[in-house]
């Protein structure tokens, strides 16, 4: 396949990853509403400590993320001035 080629379809397979990631995240939230309306107190307390579960292991997972980057870039421009 040419490059262009290669070029296009990469691209449509990121452009449908994304569609469908925010297809998922739109099915989670709009009856969100409708869903915690319907719940008992004690079922509330368990759903949003949940939800803050997954919130703050999606937030720490992000910072590692982001920390390794960083430490890693520190250590390609300490390799790059020695040389």
């Amino acid at each position: 396949m040419t490059e262009g080629g290669e070029s296009k379809l990469r691209r449509f397979f990121g452009l449908a990853a994304r569609a469908f990631i925010l297809a998922s995240v739109a099915a989670v939230i709009l009856p969100m509403p409708l869903y915690v309306r319907s719940l008992s107190n004690a079922q509330y307390i368990v759903w949003v400590a949940r939800l803050s579960w997954v919130l703050l292991l999606t937030v720490g997972v992000v910072a590692v993320l982001l920390l390794v980057g960083f430490i890693t870039s520190q250590q390609q421009k300490k390799t790059r001035k020695t040389r």
